[in-house]
């Protein structure tokens, strides 16, 4: 596997940079939420019950930490563009043929025993990596991996996490089966229209409570809901019902993540986080105009639910959004939370490039905490790998810090891997798995 540039790489980093790189790399851990821990063990049980010949042999030897592996592991390096446009870590490249993955009509080399399923890639999307990491650039999106000498003119280190919106632009895979309503899709012999915990008879049903029960929302059935714009509402397909609500919640999973983290980075560091905020799913994927209002809303929602959990964000600052006001995020705002040392968490909602020096004297010793918009099915870079380093913010990301190797988990393999997974709670931070296991397993004891 070529690399898009090679200044990204470790070895070409300056040598006195070395030990901290050493300990960026150390840094490195896969993390999911609390919620997700439970679907993915729900998802296992599911394969294992349901599976057909092609999907038991792979699932029933896989435990938790092992399915995260998979998730890690088995994607492509490179995943994109409307037709599944692909290249293989074998180095094969194609277009399509993903759907039958898993399924007794796959064909080489798209096998569920070497590359996801868009199951799983679904589950995949609901993983993160971070870590510490340089910056060789600002990360503007054409930086192309140029090497900026004078590193007093941008951020030099930070946190980077990779955070995957919902993929709403196919059709009856992926995020769409719980966001989208749709006349074809939304039907009981699908597996919709059953109340919570309502006991499942079919695969398809079996399916479909896993993520109502991710999602706390009974399933409708497209003849049981109407657009009524307010959990309703209009979707670019004339024909379509967008839920906000499940699109709320898909997104507080991943905002909780990323301030959970950022917290819990920012306060290992003894620093406030200034967090790089990207709208993740809100380009090629975005199927409904309110979906960027409710990304918003929901992230100043978060906020205000974490607290006094957040008592080491100094700033959110989202960048290259639209919307400059929503409710009460605008540029300058300040969300006054329980005990935080400045009185509140501020806002700014202006363009910024990820690794823009932090100049102002309120600024100074800050933690910059940098999310960018990664894809379930592909290597950090995505199209990097193909040599395509300005298409995204994937590849320019990969352009701009150390992620292809930090975060890729057939190098890092000591840290980029599934035995290092890490749950973000928002009553417990962020913790290792095994920790995790113990204080939850002291507190069903008590």
């Amino acid at each position: 596997m070529q690399f898009g540039v090679e200044s990204v790489r470790v070895s070409r980093q300056p040598t006195a940079r070395h030990a901290r790189i050493a300990s960026q790399i150390s840094s490195v851990y896969p993390v999911i939420h609390e919620r997700t821990l439970g679907l993915y063990l729900q998802y296992l049980e599911h394969k294992c019950q349901w599976g057909n010949s092609v999907e038991r042999p792979v699932y029933q030897k896989l435990s938790l930490c092992g399915l995260v592996q998979r998730l890690l592991e088995k994607r492509c390096a490179s995943f994109f563009a409307r037709h599944d446009k692909f290249l293989l870590l074998t180095g094969e490249t194609g277009a399509s043929g993903f759907e039958p993955i898993g399924s007794t009509k796959e064909t080489a080399p798209l096998v569920l025993e070497h590359v996801l399923s868009y199951d799983d890639i679904k589950l995949s999307a609901l993983l993160s990596v971070s870590s510490h990491t340089e910056f060789i650039n600002e990360g503007e999106r054409a930086n192309c991996g140029r090497v900026t000498h004078d590193r007093r003119t941008l951020e030099p280190e930070g946190v980077i996490m990779g955070l995957i919106g919902a993929r709403l632009s196919r059709r009856n895979l992926m995020e769409f089966q719980d966001i989208v309503i749709a006349r074809p899709q939304n039907t009981p012999e699908n597996g919709y229209g059953m109340g919570l915990d309502e006991p499942a008879t079919t695969q398809a049903e079996d399916y479909r409570r896993l993520w109502r029960n991710f999602y706390e929302s009974r399933d409708s059935l497209y003849t049981g809901v109407s657009i009524d714009h307010q959990r309703f509402g209009v979707s670019r397909n004339k024909q379509d019902i967008f839920d906000n609500l499940v699109m709320k919640r898909r997104y507080a999973i991943s905002f909780d993540m990323l301030l959970l983290e950022a917290q819990a980075r920012a306060q290992e560091a003894g620093k406030q986080a200034y967090i790089h905020v990207v709208g993740f799913g809100l380009g090629v994927w975005k199927v409904a105009p309110q979906q960027e209002r409710i990304f918003l809303e929901t992230f100043e929602q978060r906020i205000r639910e974490l607290d006094k959990r957040l008592s080491h964000i100094g700033v959110v600052h989202f960048s290259w959004f639209s919307l400059t006001d929503c409710g009460g995020l605008h540029n300058g705002a300040v969300i006054k939370t329980d005990g935080h040392p400045a009185g509140g968490i501020r806002v700014h909602i202006s363009k910024r490039n990820p690794a823009q020096k932090l100049s102002s004297p309120e600024h100074e010793n800050m933690l910059l905490v940098v999310s960018y918009a990664w894809d379930g099915n592909a290597l950090p870079g995505n199209e990097f790998w193909m040599k395509m380093l300005k298409s995204t913010g994937d590849s320019s990301t990969a352009c701009s810090t150390l992620i292809t190797e930090l975060h890729n988990p057939h190098i890092n393999t000591e840290y980029c891997n599934g035995n290092n997974l890490h749950i973000a709670s928002p009553e417990l931070g962020v913790l290792h798995i095994a920790e995790y296991a113990r204080h939850v397993l002291q507190k069903d004891s008590h």
